[in-house]
């Protein structure tokens, strides 16, 4: 009968529920049906995302899965111990691999392995590297024409033993130039902290100042969609200038921590992406209220508007985006600490944002009271708050916060400033109330790719829990 099921199309079946390519050498054990079936079909062997316990087979699964490969994750793996040597071995197998992520892998040696590089140059679309000091180095290497998404810089600002200057030494000078000039069709570009650190002798200097012009070269960059430079302590105006201009496809930018921009580049992202933008965060910036003012009246598509601990922003900036209904009427994350925010803002904040906000961010705030809280936990949708360093809350104001806002789900109060001791039950209450709501500062800057932006996704953040941006 027309609807019974061939051989194949049974095991194929039945090899579906197995963990490929793990699975590779049992099922080849079972019979020569099943092990035809599963090396006739690539979907078997396209994607390899070992955990850390599948690390010690890694390479020789990677010599079965060969050409076929087109996948290789490593990041969830990266704190295990694995032969960087046997895994450089087995990459030179897998031509044609198009998605590469080694985020924090920090034994892959690829001196010397100039063929390897050119081989994954010419095939990769994604490339992440981020947190891998070794890797970094060959980056110019590793660029090519197909590339679509690159992921550099460090993995994580909150690093507390990472060392600013062997971080600068990895990161490779003039690498958005290469950028520029060798990955036409990039779409997401991510370098966070690519800080490259002075204090080193004439010439060095003169090349770091070189580099940090160098990112101009990212307006060639036509069809690009995503730019984080946070923390590019050297970015200086005219390259952000020269990439709100050229770059009209752009919807997501994060210039936290660019402290040496002015209003010039605020007003260029303002003026050419106006009909683009959805993402900006520029947190521990220097812009102008007037320069944040024409922003948020020209980009009225914006979701996430992170301005956090800017130096020249205060309480007058949340009066303006609050008192008219057409600005940013969709933000689904609002990073405003370090700006006063207080219960006037917060009844404001629940009005206009009932209907979207997902994300909040009132560190350092002096006002806020446990009324200002009781309205914030009125916002149904509203699922992370960062709310460190609060001076005028009490321990049962952020209880009851955490018990009438059931969707919030991280919470951020550390160092809040209680003015009044606390019975025991409500300081055990509290802390059992956070420990079930942690809140991680890297998690939150974690928006999709362009390539299925249209799926739900964490708004792009990554405001500062400091006092004082990394100087």
């Amino acid at each position: 009968p027309a609807n019974l099921l061939t051989v194949e199309q049974y095991v194929l079946s039945l090899l579906r529920w197995l963990q490929f390519p793990w699975a590779s050498a049992r099922v080849a054990a079972v019979c020569r049906t099943w092990h035809t079936c599963a090396s006739r079909h690539g979907e078997f062997w396209a994607r390899v995302i070992p955990t850390p316990e599948q690390v010690p087979a890694l390479s020789v699964v990677l010599q079965r899965c060969g050409s076929r490969l087109r996948t290789l994750d490593l990041s969830a793996a990266s704190s295990a111990a694995f032969d960087g040597d046997s895994l450089v071995r087995a990459l030179r197998a897998c031509q044609g691999l198009e998605v590469l992520n080694l985020a924090g892998c920090a034994d892959v040696p690829l001196e010397g392995e100039a063929d390897l590089c050119t081989a994954l140059a010419r095939s990769l679309r994604s490339l992440n590297v981020r947190g891998s000091r070794q890797l970094q180095r060959r980056l110019p290497e590793l660029v090519g024409p197909r590339l679509r998404v690159l992921e550099a810089g460090w993995q994580s600002e909150f690093n507390a033993t990472q060392d600013p200057h062997e971080w600068s030494d990895a990161l490779p000078r003039g690498l958005f130039a290469s950028i520029g000039r060798q990955c036409p069709s990039i779409e997401t570009l991510r370098v966070p902290g690519y800080l490259l650190v002075d204090g080193y002798d004439e010439e060095d200097i003169i090349s770091i100042k070189a580099s940090y012009r160098s990112i101009s070269e990212v307006a060639k960059l036509s069809q690009l969609r995503r730019l984080d430079l946070c923390c590019a302590m050297g970015l200086l105006d005219s390259a952000v200038m020269a990439v709100a201009r050229d770059c009209r496809r752009l919807r997501s930018i994060n210039l936290r921590c660019c402290q040496l921009l002015t209003d010039p580049a605020l007003r260029a992202i303002a003026e050419h992406l106006q009909e683009e933008l959805v993402h900006i965060n520029i947190s521990c910036c220097n812009f102008s209220d007037a320069a944040v003012r024409r922003l948020a009246s020209s980009c009225r598509l914006l979701r996430t508007l992170d301005l956090c601990y800017c130096s020249k922003l205060g309480p007058a900036i949340l009066a303006f985006l609050l008192g008219d209904a057409t600005l940013c009427p969709a933000l689904r994350m609002l990073g405003v600490g370090g700006l006063d925010f207080g219960d006037e803002e917060a009844a404001g904040v629940a009005r206009k944002y009932r209907d979207t906000l997902e994300h909040l961010g009132i560190g350092s705030s002096r006002r806020l009271t446990d009324a200002g809280l009781v309205l914030l936990a009125g916002l149904p949708r509203l699922r992370k708050l960062s709310a460190h360093r609060l001076e005028s809350v009490s321990r049962r104001g952020l209880i009851e916060l955490c018990e009438r806002a059931p969707g919030l789900r991280h919470i951020d109060a550390e160092e809040c400033a209680f003015a009044l001791p606390a019975p025991s039950e409500d300081q055990h209450r509290l802390s059992s109330c956070l420990e079930e709501r942690t809140y991680s500062y890297d998690d939150s800057d974690s928006e999709t790719d362009v390539e299925i932006e249209l799926e739900p996704q964490e708004p792009l953040s990554g405001w500062a829990r400091l006092a004082s941006p990394i100087a």
